[in-house]
C-alpha cells in the first residue's frame, strides 16, 4: 500500500540528488592537488551553477568552491579525509555542457592559497556518442563514510583524443593528468564526464531515519496491514532510486524479547541494480540491534568495450560496496530513535585505482 511518507519507526533513510553534468580528473604532477571535479546543477533542488573541487596530494583533503547562489548541504560531501575548506567563489568562468558529441568544460578561478585554477576542455567532433551507464567509484577512496554514498552516471565517457588537447592549468602552470595505458588504440584521455548523473544516499549519519525525502518526491509501499516495508522510491527525474525489501521490513517493537528477523535488501538507481544485501533484526532487552551487511558487488551491464576491460583491471570499480556494513539500534520506548553508523570493513583499497593509472 503506497503512501508518501516512511512509518514512525522505519530506520532506513533513503535521498537522491540531481547533477546536470560533472568532468573529473587526477593529477599527476602537481606538488599540492591530485585530482579535479567539476559538478553542472541546475534544478529546483540546487539552483543553477557550478561546484568546483580539488583534493589535496599530502592529507586527501578536499578544497571546495560553490558559485553564489548555489543550494548545497557540504555536510554531503565528506569524500577522502574529508573537507579542508569551503568557499563561496564568484568565477572568472564556468561552464560546463555534455552534448551529443562530447563535452565543454571552462572554468577559472582562485584557490584558497591564491593560486589561478584553468581548465579548458571541448573534444567535439561531431559524431554521436555511445555512452556508459556507470557506478562511480568515488566511495572506494571515503574512510569515515555518513552514508552508503551511491554516484550513478547515466550516460559516461572519457574525453576524446582530438587536435584539441585538454589544458589543466595552476598557477599559470600546465599540469598533466593521469593516463589509461594503450591511448594508441583506444583513444581516450583520462578524463572522465558524465549528464546527466545523480548521488543517492542511504541511512545518511544526520537523516531523520523515520522519514525518506520530503513528500512530493517519496513514496513508500507498506503491507495491507501496514506492519512492514516493502519499498522506498525516491524520484526527482529524469532520475529514480528504489529500496526493495523481501521480505518487508518490519516493526522493531513488534519483536517478542529475544526474538531475531532477517531477509534481503536492494538498491535499484535508474532501474539498474547497484547492490544489494542482508538486514537482520535482533530484540536484547528494551533495544532492537539492526544490521545492513554482506553487500554485493556492482554488475555492470551492457558496457562499451573500453569501460568493461577498465572496471575488469581496475576491481574497485565493482567490489567497493562489499566493504560497506551498518549497524544501528532502536529503542523501543521511543518509537522512531533510531542511532546508527556506517564503516568500512576492511579489505578496500582506495588508492587501486590511482596506481593503475599512473595518477
Amino acid at each position: 500500500m503506497p503512501s508518501s511518507a516512511a512509518p514512525e519507526w522505519f530506520p532506513f533513510a533513503l535521498r537522491l540528488d540531481p547533477l546536470a553534468a560533472m568532468l573529473n580528473a587526477e593529477l599527476s604532477d602537481h606538488p599540492v592537488y591530485d585530482g579535479v571535479e567539476l559538478q553542472w546543477f541546475d534544478d529546483d533542488v540546487h539552483g543553477t551553477g557550478m561546484l568546483a573541487f580539488l583534493s589535496r596530494r599530502e592529507d586527501r583533503t578536499v578544497d571546495y568552491y560553490a558559485a553564489p547562489g548555489l543550494r548545497l548541504d557540504p555536510r554531503g560531501y565528506g569524500i577522502g579525509r574529508g573537507t579542508r575548506s569551503w568557499t563561496v567563489t564568484t568565477f572568472d568562468d564556468a561552464t560546463l555542457r555534455v552534448e551529443p558529441d562530447g563535452v565543454v568544460a571552462r572554468v577559472r578561478f582562485t584557490d584558497v592559497d591564491g593560486r589561478t585554477v584553468e581548465l579548458d576542455v571541448d573534444d567535439r567532433d561531431g559524431r554521436p556518442r555511445r555512452r556508459a551507464r556507470m557506478l562511480a567509484p568515488v566511495s572506494s577512496g571515503i574512510e569515515s563514510p555518513r552514508s552508503l554514498l551511491v554516484v550513478w552516471m547515466h550516460e559516461f565517457d572519457l574525453v576524446h583524443v582530438t587536435d584539441r588537447p585538454p589544458v589543466f592549468r595552476i598557477d599559470g602552470e600546465d599540469v598533466a593528468t593521469g593516463r589509461l595505458p594503450g591511448r594508441a588504440l583506444h583513444r581516450r584521455h583520462l578524463v572522465k564526464y558524465a549528464g546527466p548523473l545523480c548521488s543517492v544516499e542511504l541511512c545518511a549519519g544526520d537523516a531523520d531515519p523515520a522519514r525518506t525525502d520530503d513528500d512530493t518526491h517519496a513514496r513508500v509501499e507498506t503491507t495491507a496491514e501496514d506492519t512492514g516495508v516493502r519499498a522506498v522510491v525516491v524520484a526527482r527525474p529524469p532520475h529514480t532510486a528504489r529500496l526493495l525489501l523481501d521480505p518487508p521490513f518490519p516493526d522493531p517493537a513488534a519483536l517478542e524479547p529475544a526474538a531475531a528477523r532477517s531477509g534481503r535488501w536492494a538498491l535499484h538507481v535508474d532501474d539498474a541494480s547497484v547492490t544489494s544485501g542482508a538486514w537482520r533484526l535482533e530484540r536484547s532487552g528494551d533495544d532492537v540491534t539492526i544490521v545492513l551487511d554482506r553487500l554485493t558487488a556492482w554488475r555492470p551491464v551492457a558496457l562499451p568495450p573500453l569501460m568493461r576491460v577498465v572496471t575488469r583491471l581496475v576491481p574497485v570499480f565493482r567490489r567497493w560496496p562489499t566493504t560497506y556494513a551498518w549497524r544501528g539500534t532502536a529503542a523501543i520506548a521511543s518509537p522512531g530513535a533510531v542511532t546508527g553508523t556506517w564503516r568500512r570493513t576492511g579489505g578496500h583499497d582506495g588508492r587501486a585505482y590511482r596506481r593503475a593509472t599512473g595518477s
